[in-house]
């Protein structure tokens, strides 16, 4: 088992606008499956879209974020998963103990899980104001193919993307990982091609990652007889940033009546972050000063 960090590693072909991005997601994916106890299939989906999300956010500048929300026809029901430029990356998936039968060659049936048909939304805060948002219809339900097609459709951006991830007997994910690689308009044809014919023999990354491989070795596959420079690596780990302060704002938007139904109701209030799952407490004498604070 590969026992590498994870990282993006981030690529440029001599002489072409394109840009290889590959990701080990191994211990992020791990964490992830822990706080939510998700099944194997749901540990697959949401590890997916965590490390392309994780990739997307590795190339954005400071203080950028982006948001894959997947709403899934399939039993999953929903994914969101969000990363920013510091390589920090959360989320969740909303039936985390989704069983469904593997697919006939034994592998995981993502795409059963999210569902053909599915709706994929791109959020890319830019820090300009107002988001950037993208929405397709998923033609697969398999997250990686589907990204590609948004890249291309919503953004003219031919791309190819690829996440997997091996989960054990036991349910503990063994190593996870992708790339996304894009080929802009006007990237000479006999590169593509050589592309192409370079992941069509290309095991999946969860595999070479558990043997062993590293992202660079990776990209030595990839770009197999390409001239290519690696010009960066940006660390990724599973990070929340909620915080009593988040929660607190979140409960003085319910608004004055609500808090105090909450006040005569039960006592108290619980905050919790589906992100982590960390649960943030409010006795009466908070509840009592957040009222007061709406009163004025």
């Amino acid at each position: 088992m590969g026992n590498y960090e994870d990282k993006v590693v981030c690529t440029i072909v001599e002489d072409t606008t394109v840009v290889v991005y590959v990701a080990s997601t191994t211990s992020l994916v791990e964490e992830a499956r822990f706080l939510h106890n998700t099944s194997p299939v749901a540990t697959a989906a949401l590890g997916r879209a965590l490390t392309l999300a994780g990739i997307m956010g590795a190339a954005l500048k400071e203080g950028q974020k982006v948001t894959l929300y997947i709403r899934c026809l399939g039993p999953l029901e929903s994914i969101l998963v969000q990363a920013n430029s510091q390589g920090e990356v959360r989320g969740y998936v909303s039936q985390p103990l989704v069983f469904i039968p593997s697919r006939e060659d034994k592998k995981l049936n993502v795409e059963e899980a999210v569902g053909k048909g599915s709706q994929l939304s791109v959020v890319k805060d830019l820090g300009l104001g107002e988001p950037y948002a993208g929405y397709i219809e998923m033609p697969r339900g398999g997250i990686a193919y589907d990204l590609a097609y948004y890249f291309a459709l919503s953004e003219q951006l031919p791309s190819a993307c690829s996440a997997g991830v091996y989960v054990g007997e036991k349910g503990e994910v063994l190593s996870a990982g992708g790339f996304i690689i894009h080929t802009p308009a006007g990237t000479p044809s006999a590169v593509v091609k050589k592309i192409e014919d370079n992941i069509s023999v290309l095991p999946p990354v969860s595999s070479l990652l558990f043997e062993g491989k590293s992202p660079e070795e990776i990209i030595q596959n990839l770009l197999a007889s390409l001239s290519y420079k690696i010009v960066g690596e940006k660390k990724l780990h599973y990070h929340c940033y909620c915080s009593r302060e988040r929660a607190r704002r979140t409960l003085i938007l319910l608004g004055k009546e609500e808090l105090e139904d909450l006040l005569a109701q039960e006592g108290r209030a619980e905050v919790s972050c589906p992100f982590c799952n960390r649960v943030y407490l409010f006795g009466d004498r908070e509840l009592k000063e957040l009222i007061e604070k709406g009163n004025k």
